[in-house]
């Protein structure tokens, strides 16, 4: 498994949620209480967010976390 691909399909797949949502990463971030670099960081793959974080992630857009890693299985 190469780690640098499996963080950049997870951040992918936050932003095309977020983007589908309508909110802007700083949007998210104030949802969440996390600033915009930080959201910017984990969609790039730059960051490897903990499971509370992504729990986060997925309550400011509103999913579930299994909705969010079912969409990453199913593009597979």
């Amino acid at each position: 498994m190469d780690k640098s691909s499996e963080l950049q399909k997870l951040g992918q797949q936050i932003r095309e949620v977020r983007i589908r949502k309508g909110l802007s990463q700083a949007k998210l971030g104030l949802k969440i209480f996390k600033d915009q670099q930080s959201i910017h960081k984990v969609e790039t793959g730059e960051f490897n967010p903990s499971y509370i974080y992504l729990l986060e992630i997925c309550a400011g857009l509103e999913i579930s976390l299994d909705e969010l890693l079912l969409e990453i299985k199913n593009k597979m």
